[in-house]
């Protein structure tokens, strides 16, 4: 699943359930934008594991972007 040009990694042989991808596109969106988020989700929807899985894909990309322009410097 990409997000705002950003890969989702989930675990393998898993797919993600319906409310796990809307929580984490509007994670991504929010970090895209540098936004706080509020969301809500049924207990046992997991939160917890989209939560890591898109905040952690954001954070390797944004630190591949860092890489990258601190070698072209």
């Amino acid at each position: 699943m990409i997000v705002k040009g950003c890969e989702l990694h989930f675990p393998k042989d898993v797919e993600p359930y319906p409310a796990q991808k809307i929580v984490m596109s509007n994670i991504m969106n929010a970090l895209c934008a540098g936004e706080n988020a509020l969301l809500e989700s049924p207990t046992g929807s997991g939160k917890t594991l989209a939560l890591l899985c898109a905040t952690l894909s954001w954070q390797q990309k944004e630190l591949a972007k860092a890489r990258a322009k601190a070698q072209k410097e």
